[in-house]
């Protein structure tokens, strides 16, 4: 018969440590937002809650509730405290899936290796979304990697952290006037940059998240080369643009047991599967 036992977290500062009850407490306060629901919730009296809630203020060094004559409301450190804990007792939980979080540049490579660890008896949660919208999901912790089509995000926030290339791309380029459709995926920036650079004038006339519709279009845009021979995109009169060849990376973002081998999996596989 298998142990019945599980991992859980426990916040060690300079003051002592915070126990799992009394992260429990704060939880509830949050949930409730009163000190006597929180307490009845619990199963305590509200002296107990208000004792667990500051001495969890005290180990934290920062004020994490704020009381009123409405109810009680968790402060900024509260709430960042609270998602940190949630985050961690996730991560300790058996046979979570590997979430990763893609675009639709790169979304046949990560779907493709995600395939395969599933295979393995590894299971993965995909995501398909945009450059921005999955750097959100990092900040929000729900996400273990998330692969970029614009390398120069991880850059600009700093992630510290080493990044796996899984493929290199080049934008190609439809110039047909100054008017831009903008797509959602890929590269954008580093051709809307081009231009500036070099003073060519320009307005993002339309943002268009189905790729397909750049063919519809009669205004100018850049779109990925990987998009086009993938024959998502015909682009036609389009150009390629040698200087905007980039490299399309995977983050990761949190520990993970699966992660090396997806990580892994995706270079292999790169921008271009077969089958």
């Amino acid at each position: 018969m298998p142990l019945s036992v599980r991992p859980r977290v426990v916040f060690v500062t300079d003051s002592g440590e915070i126990s799992l009850r009394q992260m429990q407490a704060l939880i509830s306060l949050h949930e409730k937002g009163s000190m006597k629901k929180a307490a009845q919730a619990m199963g305590i009296s509200t002296p107990v809650l208000f004792k667990y809630v500051r001495e969890v203020e005290a180990r934290a060094g920062s004020k994490l509730i704020n009381t009123s004559s409405r109810g009680s409301e968790l402060t900024e450190d509260g709430v960042e405290l609270i998602g940190r804990f949630r985050a961690l007792e996730l991560r300790l939980e058996d046979q979570r899936p590997l979430r990763i979080a893609c675009t639709l540049v790169s979304e046949r490579c990560v779907l493709t290796a995600a395939s395969y660890l599933s295979k393995a008896g590894a299971p993965c949660v995909v995501s398909i979304s945009t450059d921005e919208a999955n750097l959100r999901s990092v900040d929000e912790r729900r996400a273990d990697c998330i692969v970029l089509d614009d390398a120069l995000y991880a850059m600009e926030r700093s992630i510290d952290t080493v990044a796996t290339e899984i493929g290199s791309d080049l934008l190609l380029h439809r110039d047909a006037g100054k008017k831009y459709a903008r797509l959602a995926f890929g590269a954008q920036r580093l051709g809307f940059r081009h231009l500036e650079s070099n003073r060519v004038p320009f307005q993002i006339a339309q943002d268009i998240f189905e790729p397909s519709l750049l063919d519809q279009t009669d205004l100018s845009y850049f779109v990925n080369r990987s998009l086009v021979r993938r024959g998502v995109v015909k682009a036609s009169g389009a150009r390629e643009q040698k200087w905007s060849v980039h490299s399309v990376v995977a983050i990761p973002c949190a520990g993970h047991p699966d992660l090396p081998a997806f990580l892994g999996e995706a270079s292999r596989i790169g921008l271009y599967p077969k089958g």
